[in-house]
Parts: C-alpha cells; sequence; structure tokens
C-alpha cells in the first residue's frame, strides 16, 4: 500500500488537534489558538515514526511518552510539576482511547486503504470514518468529564486570586455544587463574583452596564470584552456580566493552588452573600 506523506501528516494533525481539545475539556485548562496548531503539528510530524521497524517496541514505547510531554508542554505550558503531569497523564489516556477505538476499527471493521502501525493511523477512506470515531472519543471524554465533576469537594474553604490588566483581587470563595453557570458560547464555567471587590480587575464595560437599567440603549462599543447572560436563583432572575481574566487560582485551606479556565461572572445591579461562588468540579 502507498502511503502519501501529505495525506498521513494532515490526518494525525487533525487527530493531535482534537486530542488536545479532549484535554482541554477533561482539565478545565485554557488553550491558546496558536498553541493548539503547533503542538497539532507537531503531533503530525510524529506520524513519521510508521516507518520506524515494528520490532523496536520499547524505542516506540519511549519515543511516544516522549511526545507526549512535548506536546502537554507546547499545547498548555508548564504551570507547576501537578499541573503539568496531569495534563500529560490526560494526554497519554486520551491517545490510548484514540488507539484503541482505531486498532478495534482495523482489526473488526477491517476496512480497505486503512493501516495502523506504531500507534500511528493512516486512512485511504472516506473522511466521514475520521469524523464518527472522533467523535465517539469525544463523547467519551464528555461522559468522563461528568464523572469526575462529581468528585469534587464542598467542604473546604477557597480562596480566589484573579489577575487581570495588570491587577490582582483575592476574594473568599464558596464552593458550590449548584451553581451550574457556564458561558454558551464556550462552553467554560463561571466564578460569580461580588462587584465591589473585584472592581479594580473588571473591565470598564462592566461599570457602564451597571449604571443603564436599559442595555438595549448601550452603544456596542460600551460592551467591549463583556458577555451578558442571563442566570436565575431561588426566587431571582437577572443579567450577569462575563469577562476572560489573564489568570484565576483557586487556592485550598491546605495551599493547594489549581489554577483554572474559567469566566469571571459579575452580577448586575444586585449584591451577594460570598465574594466569590464557583462549582467544585472546576478543581478536577
Amino acid at each position: 500500500m502507498v502511503i502519501y506523506l501529505d495525506v498521513l501528516i494532515l490526518i494525525n494533525l487533525y487527530v493531535t488537534y482534537f486530542q488536545i481539545l479532549a484535554v482541554s475539556v477533561l482539565t478545565h485548562r485554557k488553550v491558546i489558538w496558536y498553541r493548539k496548531l503547533i503542538s497539532a503539528g507537531i503531533g503530525g510530524a510524529a506520524s513519521l515514526c510508521i516507518f520506524i521497524p515494528q520490532d523496536m517496541v520499547i524505542t516506540l514505547t519511549m519515543l511516544k511518552i516522549a511526545l507526549c510531554f512535548v506536546i502537554a508542554f507546547t499545547a498548555f505550558g508548564y504551570g507547576g510539576f501537578l499541573k503539568y503531569m496531569k495534563s500529560v497523564l490526560f494526554l497519554l489516556f486520551v491517545n490510548f482511547l484514540f488507539s484503541g477505538l482505531m486498532l478495534c476499527v482495523w482489526l473488526f471493521a477491517a476496512p480497505m486503504k486503512m493501516l495502523f502501525i506504531n500507534g500511528t493511523v493512516y486512512f485511504g477512506i472516506d473522511a466521514m470514518t475520521v469524523i464518527l470515531c472522533t467523535c465517539a472519543a469525544y463523547t467519551v471524554m464528555r461522559i468522563i468529564r461528568l464523572i469526575l465533576d462529581r468528585t469534587g469537594r464542598t467542604d473546604r474553604k477557597y480562596t480566589v486570586e484573579i489577575h487581570n490588566n495588570g491587577n490582582e483581587c483575592r476574594l473568599s470563595a464558596l464552593a458550590d455544587s449548584g451553581n451550574g453557570l457556564v458561558d454558551c458560547f464556550s462552553g467554560l464555567p463561571v466564578i460569580v463574583c461580588r462587584r465591589d471587590i473585584c472592581a479594580d480587575i473588571s473591565p470598564p464595560a462592566i461599570m457602564a452596564i451597571d449604571g443603564n437599567k436599559d442595555l438595549l440603549q448601550l452603544r456596542p462599543e460600551m460592551l467591549k470584552g463583556v458577555r451578558i447572560m442571563p442566570f436565575s436563583t431561588v426566587g431571582k432572575d437577572g443579567l450577569i456580566c462575563t469577562f476572560r481574566a489573564d489568570s484565576v487560582v483557586i487556592n485550598d485551606e491546605r495551599q493547594h493552588k489549581y489554577p483554572v479556565n474559567a469566566l469571571i461572572g459579575v452580577v448586575v445591579g444586585g449584591k451577594q452573600e460570598y465574594e466569590a461562588i464557583f462549582n467544585p468540579k472546576i478543581l478536577v
């Protein structure tokens, strides 16, 4: 069977890209778009190991593990040993899961013009099979994410450190599993914060929004950097302004640090009892 290098690299670039997305979902870690592309490019180039002799098992295994370390660092950065190792382990898991799916397709469906050698997949089949396998792997990741979300701790004291535009604020926080607020566009969880305490790190648009009762009268430039979302609690409905901070770190009473990928939400025209409220699932 003839293997075309451009097809081989592009297919594995595509596969690596969606593996990184899956790890991002599992770890709630933010990935900058160009980091995803560079990491996917490394994964695509790594597909050339399909030409390594199959009897070099130890070499291939060490190479695959080393590539996971490199791709995880390129995509997510370091951010501390525990955070880095978590990304590496989840990437290994996602890689093994996808490889298992491809192996099953190769062994049981036996499609024409498909190779699976040295953990690298090559397709000479229609794109629909690739898409279906990727969707299946991604669906499994979402299910695992839901299971892990049930393990969040709510019985500890937390503080939230928010850095944005060179300013910083620290808030005492409540871990509340009832806070299921997520951004409908990105799917990111929202940490609800008191407006008065996080005023220094909030975009100026939030103050403009809070000072206008009729949001329809606001000019588009006044909304720069924020999104307005509806929310509801027991006996209360309202609007919340969300924005993406430069970094968000949650500290527990044991001094463990959890850099999280979440949006900051500020309730418009209201007050809340706690300085910040977040869903404990973002710590998993």
